[in-house]
């Protein structure tokens, strides 16, 4: 890999040659290089954005387990009547 003056690093990649002639066909960039970089910043995004979702979901799921049972400890103490 190179690096380049602009900061970027020269690189090479093989794409299959259908996937090449859509971009192609659909980019609205002026190169190919700004297609492919804000494409991989997008899923580099969504990536991150998955794991902060599975992160969060994993933290509920204790949370509500840990709910569960401080109320499954408490349920008998609000069921007891009192002389």
């Amino acid at each position: 890999m190179k690096s380049l003056a602009h900061g970027g690093v020269k690189t090479t990649i093989i794409f299959d040659k259908a996937l090449i002639e859509e971009i192609d066909h659909i980019n609205p960039f002026s190169t190919r290089t700004e297609f492919l970089a804000r494409a991989s910043m997008e899923y580099l995004e969504k990536l991150r954005r998955s794991a902060i979702d599975r992160q969060l979901a994993e933290a509920c799921a204790e949370a509500a387990e840990e709910d569960r049972l401080e109320n499954a400890e408490w349920e008998d103490v609000a069921l007891e009547t009192w002389p």
